[in-house]
């Protein structure tokens, strides 16, 4: 009878969506958990949630850790994973690359290990663009249909930064948050501040 039980519990956990939701220091993770606050508890808590966190960023983790408690869910349906920075802020272009194949593995280790996610969400960190492009990867190879949205920070008024720059024509929905940006950025959707 356990048997019976382990395999629809496994049935079931493979119908709950997953989300994924990148969370960067500062105020990425902001930005992100007042979006994630705007959805209802209800069709939140329906959602298995991995958090990706980038290392060094205590702070992230314990929002994040708060976020989830206040939605009183099982503590099963959230993992938060951590992955190195990509580039850390004033860092030399030199050494950037290094960083960022050291970022692409725990990224892909984190995209496969939790589970593979149905959405990424993502709103600024450099990590957020390696995560949208191992999804990108797996959709292409046929192992995932994972769909990318990304959301430009409150704080771009006129232009993107440079995340939204480089994922601004690879993910499948783009945001911003003030309709100067829009009428520059045609593909991207103005629904007002999200924030």
């Amino acid at each position: 009878m356990a048997m019976l039980s382990t395999i629809i519990l496994t049935f079931v956990c493979l119908l709950i969506p997953l989300f994924m939701i990148l969370l960067g220091s500062g105020g990425h993770t902001a930005e992100m958990l007042l979006l994630l606050k705007s959805v209802p508890a209800a069709q939140l808590q329906s959602f298995k949630r991995t958090y990706v966190v980038t290392s060094g960023d205590a702070l992230s983790v314990q929002k994040a850790a708060g976020f989830e408690q206040s939605l009183a869910t099982e503590p099963k349906n959230c993992i938060i994973r951590i992955v190195p920075r990509a580039r850390r802020v004033g860092q030399s272009w030199l050494s950037t690359p290094w960083d960022c194949v050291l970022c692409l593995v725990a990224c892909m280790k984190a995209f496969v290990e939790g589970g593979i996610p149905d959405i990424v969400i993502c709103n600024g960190p450099g990590s957020a663009v390696l995560m949208v492009l191992v999804a990108l990867g797996c959709r292409f190879i046929g192992v995932a249909g994972t769909r990318t949205i990304y959301v430009e920070s409150f704080a771009r008024t006129k232009t993107l930064s440079l995340s939204g720059n480089i994922l601004y024509p690879l993910v499948d929905r783009f945001f911003v948050q003030w309709p100067k940006v829009k009428e520059r950025y045609p593909r991207a959707e103005y629904k007002g501040i999200l924030v």
